[in-house]
């Protein structure tokens, strides 16, 4: 009898001790999600932000990638009228061009967007499967 309460007690014990754990100390939700934001929201915002993700397009001829470093870029996003300057350091995806709609995550500080991750959005490639689709 006395093993079965001290086996309860230690199982109680535990669950309390991890339910404190996972209510306390892992409480940041900035590190588990990412917001996605409006350019227009952004550029309203005079506070930084250390994770953000934006969507749009790349203005024409903003693209300048430097001569020395050919993985340091930096452009402009737009979504309408509005826009914002990226920073990225890395890769860029094979469809990084003028007008390509991209997706942009990383840092926000002073109408500037420090980013993490670059990725270009293609429609075309999906558009193939809904072309064969008999209308109804």
């Amino acid at each position: 009898m006395n093993k079965i309460y001290t086996s309860l007690i230690l199982v109680f014990t535990l669950i309390v001790v991890w339910t404190i754990y996972l209510t306390n100390v892992e409480n940041d939700t900035n590190s588990l999600t990412v917001r996605y934001y409006t350019i227009e929201e952004l550029s309203t915002k005079e506070a930084s932000i250390t994770k953000v993700k934006v969507g749009g397009l790349i203005k024409p001829d903003s693209i300048i990638i430097n001569d020395i470093d050919q993985l340091e870029v930096s452009f402009y996003v737009y979504q309408g009228s509005d826009s914002l300057k990226v920073y990225y350091y890395g890769i860029r995806p094979d469809l990084f061009k003028d007008n390509a709609e991209v997706v942009v995550a990383g840092a926000f500080d002073d109408n500037l967007i420090i980013a993490t991750e670059l990725q270009t959005k293609c429609a075309s490639r999906y558009e193939g499967d809904l072309k064969n689709i008999e209308k109804i």
